[in-house]
C-alpha cells in the first residue's frame, strides 16, 4: 500500500503526527556525527543562506551566514575531525571505550587539564597499539606518525575529558554567549556574538547536543567547580577559567524537559572608547564628553539591561582613569578587565565579594566598608543593586568614597535608575544627588529590524532634584548633543580647572577628535591593535602631558598639532 493510501485514512492529527515525524526523520538525516561523539551537526548551510565572513577557530572553519527569510542568522562550524576516514573515527571510538576502564583512574584528578594531559598520554599508547592491530598506517615516516597520533590523542582528550564541539566554540573569541535550551537535541544551539556587518548579533547555529550530550558537559562542569547538581540542587553555577567564562545550568524539576544550559564570556581583554566608536556603539563626541566626566571624577551609573553591554563600557570607562590613578574594583563574578589592565600598568586592586559563583566570605557591603578604608582610590562596582548600595551613597555624601565612583546598575532610562535606586532599594532623595551621570547603554533596533545593536542612549546629568540631557540618542544617524548650551557638570568641571564654558567644550571636542583619529587610521591600516588598551594608554597619557605642558591658555589647537604629529610617527610602522 503506497503512502498517501495510508495518510487518506487517517484523521487530520495522525496525519500531522506522521507528518512530522517523517520530516523530522529525514533531516536528521543530513545531520552528522562520528560514532565517538554525541553531538549532531548539520554540514549544509540553507539554500537561502548568504555568506558574509568565514574565519578559522584552531584549525576549524566557521562561517557566518545571512538568513534573509528568517528572523536570526546562522553561525555554520564543521569541525575537521567531523570528516576524518572511517578508519580512525573507529580507532578513537574504540580507545574512548577502552579508557572508560581507566575512569577512576583518571578521576583521582580534580584539575580538568590533569585529567587531559592524563587521556593524552594514555590515549597515545592505546591508538598506537588499536593501529598496528589493525594494520593502518598513521604516517609514511615516524615524523608523520607521531604528529598523527598527537593530533588525534588531542582529538580523544576534547571528546572525553573536554567539551566536544562546544569547546570549539568557547574558543572563538567572537563568541560572547551560548545557549542550549531544553530539550537540547530538539534545539539549536544558540550563540551571541559581536555584530559584525550585516549579521545579527543573535545566530542559531548548526549544532545539536544530545541530551548524553548535556549530561557529560554538566558532569564536567561539577568537576571544574566541585559544585553539586540534582534534582536537590537544580542548578549550577561556576566559572570556567580556562576559558574566562561563567556558566549557569539548569535541570530537572526546575527545567521539566531536561539540562539547559547558558555560558557567558567574560572581559579578559579590556574594550576601549575608540573600539566602541569603531563599532558603532557611540559617537567620538560622546566619547570625548564621557572621557572628560570621568577626568573630571564624576561620580556615573552606566545603566541598561541585560546584555545591553554595561559591563563593556564600564571597563571602557575605566581606561579614562590616568594610570597615575589607583582603582578599587568590587565586584561578585569576576567580570572587569582589571587583569588585563594590570598587564599594561594600572594601579589596579580587585576585591571580591560574597556570591554563588565566588564563595566570598563577605558580603558587598563589609567589602565597601573596608575598601574605604583602603586610601585614596576611585571605586569601581561591577553592579550597584543591594544593602552596599546604601554605605556606598554614605561615603558619596560624606566626601569618603574616593576620587571617583562607578558603577553598573539595572535600568533603562535615567529616571527608571533614580526609581530603582530610590524606591527599590530605599536611597533617599538626597543621598542620589551625590549621583552626578547616568549612562543608559541601550539595545536598539533601527527601523524595527531584528538586527540588534548595543548603542549609548542617553547620557543624562542630575541636578537640582532633576535630569538633564547632555546627549541623547533617537533613533536618529548621531546622537542629539545638548551639553554645548549649558551643563552643571561641566561647568563646575571646568571651574575646577581653571577655564570657563567655551574652553571645556573645546577639550571635549579634542577629546574626541583624538579619538575619531585613532578610529580613522585603525581603519586605515586595517589594524585594530592601534584600538586596544595599551595604545588608548599611551594616547591619553601623551594628552595630559601636553596639557600640563601647554595649558589651555595656548589654545587647544597647538596639542592636537603635537599628539597628531605624536600619534602619526608612532603609527608609522605599526
Amino acid at each position: 500500500m503506497a503512502l498517501s493510501d495510508i495518510l487518506s485514512k487517517m484523521d487530520e492529527t495522525d496525519k500531522k503526527q506522521i507528518t512530522k515525524g517523517l520530516k523530522r526523520t529525514l533531516e536528521k538525516k543530513k545531520d552528522i556525527r562520528p560514532s565517538f561523539s554525541q553531538t549532531w551537526v548539520r554540514p549544509y548551510a540553507p539554500k537561502n543562506a548568504q555568506k558574509i565572513k568565514e574565519y578559522e577557530i584552531q584549525n576549524t572553519k566557521v562561517s557566518l551566514y545571512k538568513l534573509s527569510s528568517e528572523t536570526e542568522d546562522l553561525y555554520h562550524v564543521i569541525p575537521p575531525e567531523y570528516e576524518i576516514d572511517k578508519n580512525r573515527v573507529r580507532i578513537i571510538s574504540s580507545v574512548k571505550e577502552t579508557l572508560a576502564e581507566h575512569h577512576a583512574e583518571a578521576e583521582e584528578f580534580t584539575d580538568s587539564s590533569r585529567v587531559k594531559d592524563f587521556i593524552k598520554k594514555k590515549g597515545k599508547e592505546l591508538i598506537q597499539r588499536k593501529a598496528d592491530e589493525a594494520g593502518i598506517e598513521l604516517g609514511e615516516n615516524r615524523k608523520e606518525e607521531i604528529e598523527e597520533l598527537q593530533k588525534l590523542s588531542h582529538l580523544l582528550s576534547k571528546y572525553t575529558a573536554g567539551y566536544g564541539v562546544l569547546e570549539t566554540m568557547l574558543n572563538d573569541f567572537n563568541i560572547e554567549d551560548i545557549y542550549a535550551d531544553a530539550p537540547s537535541e530538539q534545539n539549536n544551539v544558540y550563540v551571541e556574538i559581536n555584530t559584525d556587518g550585516d549579521i545579527r548579533s543573535k545566530c542559531k547555529t548548526n549544532v545539536y547536543l544530545s541530551s548524553k550530550d548535556m549530561g557529560s558537559i554538566i558532569s564536567r562542569f561539577r568537576l571544574e567547580s566541585g559544585e553539586p547538581f540534582s534534582e536537590a540542587y537544580p542548578v549550577l553555577e561556576a566559572d570556567l577559567e580556562q576559558y574566562d567564562t561563567r556558566i549557569t545550568a539548569i535541570g530537572e524539576p526546575l527545567s521539566s524537559d531536561g539540562i539547559a544550559i547558558a555560558l557567558r564570556r567574560r572581559v579578559t581583554e579590556p574594550w576601549t572608547l575608540p573600539k566602541l566608536i569603531r563599532m558603532g556603539s557611540l559617537t567620538p563626541l560622546s566619547a570625548g564628553l564621557l572621557s572628560f566626566l570621568i577626568d573630571g571624577r564624576s561620580t556615573i551609573l552606566v545603566a541598561g539591561s541585560r546584555g545591553a553591554g554595561k559591563t563593556t563600557l564600564l571597563g571602557a570607562l575605566m581606561l579614562e582613569f590616568p594610570m597615575s590613578q589607583r582603582i578599587l574594583t568590587i565586584e561578585d563574578t569576576r567580570e572587569l578587565p582589571t587583569q588585563g589592565m594590570q598587564s599594561i600598568g594600572y594601579n589596579i586592586q580587585s576585591l571580591m565579594s560574597a556570591s554563588g559563583v565566588s564563595k566570598g566570605e563577605m558580603e558587598a557591603e563589609e567589602v565597601l566598608r573596608v575598601s574605604l578604608r583602603l586610601g585614596e582610590s576611585a571605586i569601581v562596582m561591577g553592579e550597584v543593586r543591594g544593602k552596599e548600595a546604601k554605605t556606598l551613597y554614605e561615603a558619596m555624601r560624606a566626601g569618603t568614597a574616593g576620587s571617583a565612583v562607578m558603577g553598573t546598575i539595572h535600568g533603562n532610562s535615567a529616571e527608571g535608575v533614580y526609581d530603582r535606586v530610590v524606591h527599590d532599594i530605599g536611597i533617599a532623595e538626597e543621598s542620589f544627588a551625590a549621583t552626578d551621570i547616568v549612562v543608559i547603554a541601550g539595545i536598539v533596533r533601527p527601523g524595527g529590524v531584528q538586527k540588534r545593536e548595543r548603542k549609548v542612549t542617553q547620557i543624562s546629568e542630575y541636578s537640582d532634584k532633576r535630569f538633564s540631557d547632555l546627549m541623547r540618542y533617537d533613533g536618529e544617524l548621531d546622537p542629539t548633543d545638548f551639553f554645548k548650551r549649558n551643563s552643571e557638570k561641566i561647568g563646575e568641571i571646568a571651574r575646577s580647572w581653571g577655564l570657563n564654558y567655551n574652553e571645556a567644550i573645546e577639550n571635549i571636542r579634542l577629546r574626541a577628535r583624538i579619538r575619531e583619529k585613532m578610529v580613522e587610521v585603525s581603519k586605515e591600516k586595517k589594524d585594530d591593535r592601534i584600538l586596544k588598551a595599551g595604545w588608548v594608554s599611551k594616547s591619553n597619557t601623551k594628552f595630559w602631558n601636553l596639557i600640563s605642558r601647554h595649558g589651555p591658555e595656548e589654545n587647544y589647537e597647538r596639542i592636537e598639532k603635537e599628539w597628531m604629529r605624536w600619534f602619526e610617527e608612532r603609527t608609522k610602522y605599526a
